[in-house]
């Protein structure tokens, strides 16, 4: 859909340095995140060591900081300017030699790198959705299967999930969401359609300027969103069967309606 290719573009490249704005301000955040993926990793054999390849890996706030925790870490993402500031973060935080950056569409990542990956990591509903098809997301969970070793992990951590989506619209309505960053502000104004199963967003950034809100920009984008048992189906039609569902990256139960999505799977032989 050349609609769909062009907000990515649009979202993370043309006007990326406004949702890389975001990103740096949930740098320190990204450190414990990090260090509930690392101990899901090693909950499913994916040891200190292994080779890890983040698709989506924004300007390396999860990555950077699994690296830190040992692993061999890929950064892909569309954006050049994500990649060159999670190698600057990689650099200045002494572990640059166990970070790759790799700058591409997610979609050729079997053309982009080698095989030989231990685990692959979709963090914070990245790509999954994107392209607003499951035959897409079917095509891009296949283009990971080939890239991986036998019987290697994929990490789908804190997805949106469908079920979720609708039971905040029942109790809550779509409201708009304002993130407080500090000196940034982000107000969201989200909708959902339910026969589509469709988020379109609205990102509007306003940065904080001597007790003034200074509006800096704005970007939006529709994603399709998925139910656990539909995530399930395409990464099986792609080649991957599930090991464990959870609620959260720290492992806790996956409840129906409540949780995000965080999925295990394995390659299927």
């Amino acid at each position: 859909m050349a609609g769909q290719d062009d907000w990515i573009k649009e979202f993370f490249v043309e006007h990326g340095g406004l949702f890389g704005s975001v990103l740096r301000a949930r740098r320190e955040r990204g450190v414990e995140e990090a260090r509930l993926v690392a101990g899901l990793l090693e909950r499913h054999g994916v040891g200190r060591g292994s080779r890890v390849l983040n698709l989506g890996c924004g300007s390396g706030r999860i990555a950077v900081p699994l690296a830190q925790h040992g692993y061999r870490v890929t950064c892909l993402d569309i954006s050049r300017e994500y990649v060159e500031e999670a190698l600057e973060y990689a650099d200045s935080v002494g572990v640059r030699d166990r970070v790759e950056g790799v700058v591409g569409d997610a979609w050729r990542v079997d053309e982009l790198v080698e095989e030989g990956y231990d685990a692959i990591l979709l963090y914070w509903t990245t790509l999954i959705g994107y392209k607003g098809t499951p035959e897409s997301d079917v095509e891009l969970l296949s283009r990971v299967r080939r890239i991986i070793v036998p019987g290697g992990k994929l990490f789908v951590l804190r997805q949106a999930d469908r079920d979720l989506i609708v039971a905040r619209n029942a109790f809550c309505g779509t409201d708009t969401i304002v993130s407080d960053l500090g000196d940034l502000l982000v107000v969201e104004k989200p909708r959902f359609d339910p026969v589509a199963s469709t988020l379109t967003n609205t990102w509007i950034y306003y940065r904080r300027n001597e007790g003034e809100l200074e509006y800096m920009g704005e970007g939006g984008f529709t994603i399709r969103i998925y139910t656990v048992t539909e995530l399930v189906d395409i990464a099986r039609r792609a080649g991957w069967e599930l090991e464990a569902l959870y609620g959260s990256p720290g492992g806790n139960p996956y409840i129906p309606g409540r949780t995000n999505t965080n999925a295990v799977f394995r390659a299927v032989e």
